[in-house]
């Protein structure tokens, strides 16, 4: 397979500015007073937006995706029809964890009975660990992209591989962490902590 190794490098390139430039909203910043759905969507696609849309109509969350979450009992539901900090902590944390784990596994990670206190103190904890995945991420590629781009002979399909095993990898261990979590809730459907 053939691949245009400037594009791969000018792609690499943008691909790790925008890594770079990017950061999880922290608690604080989400808006204090409660917000209406079209409000929600309209923040949460700009907090999920990691560089520049390809296709600038998709949209990242719907208000679908939304009240589903809130029908599986993946997020509370709605105060009178507005969501406040809780609810987008749990968006945030549910819409980038919706990328390598299933929606019952969410819901045992990150019971939808939280109180403020315990989703603040994990979203931070999540926004934190983010950031540090972010920084050895875009380390770990630049050093496997090195041999890639350097040799005139050396397949690009290589680096590709190589970020496709360790996504798989890291899917796995998830599902093997997640599955030390108790299956029985109590009353209220708080996972019990182990």
């Amino acid at each position: 397979m053939y691949f245009d190794k400037s594009l791969v490098r000018q792609k690499l390139q943008e691909w790790d500015d925008s890594l770079q430039g990017y950061e999880l909203p922290q608690w604080q910043d989400f808006p204090a007073l409660p917000l209406y759905m079209d409000q929600v969507i309209y923040l949460m696609n700009q907090y999920l937006s990691l560089g520049p849309v390809e296709n600038s109509d998709e949209r990242l969350v719907t208000p679908a995706m939304i009240n589903n979450y809130v029908k599986l009992k993946i997020i509370p539901p709605p105060v009178k029809k507005r969501y406040n900090r809780v609810h987008l902590a749990y968006l945030m944390m549910v819409c980038i964890l919706k990328q390598s784990m299933n929606t019952s596994d969410i819901r045992r990670l990150l019971p939808p009975t939280m109180n403020e206190t315990e989703i603040r103190e994990s979203y931070t904890a999540f926004a934190q660990v983010f950031h540090e995945i972010k920084a050895y991420f875009s380390r770990e590629v630049g050093k496997a992209a090195v041999p890639v781009l350097e040799k005139e002979d050396a397949p690009v399909s290589y680096l590709v591989f190589r970020v496709a095993a360790a996504s798989n990898l890291s899917r796995l261990l998830t599902e093997q962490l997640i599955s030390l979590l108790p299956k029985n809730t109590d009353s209220q459907g708080n996972a019990q902590k182990l």
